[in-house]
């Protein structure tokens, strides 16, 4: 995927969601922000260890408008999502990808992966497992350069 449009995406907030905020995301209405998606599930140790690099970038980049959204990817109820979102501690919005649609249309294959897509919604970098909080923050910089 690295350099191709990133694929579009419509999925509901299953948790996190700001009050008042969207109650579900379209990738492409979100065109000319940095986003940044993190594919996880519950039961995915690497995923939990994840999420405070995730959550000190989130909050390093929130000013200059990079989007962090989480994407789980089982098909769990949204009590379970919303339980397993607060117990990893995640400070943005988790997406849910119940049916597996979106995982198989980035071929993710291995959990976590995270994903940094450009303002011109090209997918500008990936990683899987543990990101280095160094290279993702890189991502974010480039991406916004």
């Amino acid at each position: 995927l690295m350099g191709e449009p990133a694929p579009d995406l419509t999925l509901p907030v299953g948790a996190g969601a700001e009050p008042g905020g969207p109650t579900k995301v379209t990738l492409s209405e979100l065109g000319g922000q940095v986003v940044v998606l993190d594919f996880w599930a519950s039961w995915c140790g690497a995923c939990r260890r994840t999420v405070p690099t995730l959550n000190d970038l989130h909050e390093e980049f929130a000013e200059r408008g990079v989007a962090f959204y989480a994407v789980n990817v089982e098909p769990i109820d949204r009590q379970r999502l919303q339980a397993a979102h607060a117990a990893f501690g995640t400070e943005f919005p988790s997406l849910h990808d119940r049916a597996g649609t979106v995982q198989r249309r980035y071929a993710i294959e291995m959990l976590p992966t995270v994903i940094v897509v450009g303002p011109d919604g090209l997918v500008l970098w990936a990683s899987t497992g543990v990101p280095s909080k160094m290279r993702l923050r890189g991502a974010i910089s480039d991406a916004l350069n």
